[in-house]
């Protein structure tokens, strides 16, 4: 596959996500430890330390010879930072149902993006890393205004509670820190650098308001699309968009196939596809597209590529025009 490093890697998400799904695949060749101190810090390069660390428990319960040669040190530190995880998600949570509250009482419905949303497709929500709380805001009058009335509004509404510090505000949300939590006040879920297919994007959560089982999908494969342009793509994004999916095709609801090409996300959708199949579901016989062949090669090191972006021309070409204008945006609007 991609290096006995990354494969082994793989291994140990598919053990951690094991949930009546197919039978994981085996470590095939013992690592030195050195090679799985390679692998923990790929884990912790993908944002995936508590998932792994999840497969490392059961491969100790079901053949603990394929792990043998695991320094104990590595060990202990990798349990460790399992714990702290699921700490820290803990915390999050219980700070995040005490500004839902609050911001209710203000006059705002709220809704959980990304972090724990998304956890509650895993087998253990609380074993999935996440950095900080996300929170789709919106008034609740009727109509909720514009984009820039929403902004404005959650912004008054800030400036006023003396245990918040404003950082910075852009297009989609406002960063804050609360209580020494790091919270991002979404005014809309998340955007496309396509003008056309953003203002489809907004409209469609304008006028849903609220996440679903389709727009949940939506959003994830958005999230990890998102990242192709930013940090690169990291494991985390794949299982969050195949765990969704999974969910969804059990429970009955089809692919969101029509959204998907009404913001030109079909050929990304078909990539994201062919890659979560291919490590998640053993489907390694199976001939994969240039472009995911490209992603799929880019993945262990979180690569940004040229050659990835311009699989997604309609994006790519539209990426440096809305930098542009977003940078000349903060320079006229002064929110903080």
């Amino acid at each position: 596959m991609l290096g006995r490093v990354f494969d082994t890697l793989v291994v140990l998400l598919r053990l951690g996500l094991e949930d009546n799904g197919p039978k994981p695949m085996q470590i095939t060749v013992l690592l030195t430890p050195d090679e799985w101190r390679d692998v923990y810090q790929t884990a912790q390069r993908h944002a995936v330390i508590g998932i792994a660390w999840d497969g490392v428990e059961r491969l100790q319960s079901t053949s603990p010879e394929q792990i043998q040669s695991m320094p104990a040190d590595l060990a202990g530190k990798w349990f460790a930072d399992s714990q702290t995880i699921q700490a820290a998600n803990r915390h999050m949570a219980k700070r995040a149902a005490q500004v839902q509250a609050a911001i209710q009482d203000a006059g705002f419905e709220s809704q959980i993006l990304k972090g724990a949303s998304l956890a509650a497709y895993y087998p253990q929500p609380t074993h999935r890393q996440a950095a900080d709380v996300d929170l789709w805001v919106r008034p609740r009058q009727a109509g909720h205004g514009s984009l820039a009335e929403r902004r404005q509004a959650l912004l008054d509404y800030l400036r006023r509670q003396h245990d918040t510090t404003i950082g910075e505000v852009v297009y989609h949300h406002i960063e804050t820190t609360v209580a020494n939590t790091e919270i991002e006040y979404h005014i809309t879920p998340t955007w496309l650098c396509n003008p056309l297919h953003n203002g489809r994007l907004q409209r469609l959560f304008a006028s849903a308001g609220q996440q679903n089982a389709e727009l949940q999908e939506v959003y994830a494969l958005l999230h990890a699309f998102r990242h192709i342009y930013h940090d690169g793509m990291a494991m985390r994004h794949v299982i969050d968009y195949y765990l969704v999916c999974r969910a969804n095709r059990e429970a009955g609801v089809q692919a969101p196939d029509t959204i998907y090409r009404q913001l030109g996300l079909t050929r990304f959708a078909g990539v994201m596809n062919e890659v979560s199949g291919y490590l998640f579901e053993q489907a390694f016989d199976k001939r994969l597209s240039g472009a995911a062949q490209h992603l799929l090669s880019a993945l262990p090191e979180r690569k940004v590529s040229r050659r990835i972006k311009w699989d997604y021309p309609a994006e790519t070409l539209c990426v440096l025009p809305w930098r542009t204008v977003h940078y000349l945006w903060r320079r006229i609007h002064h929110y903080v």
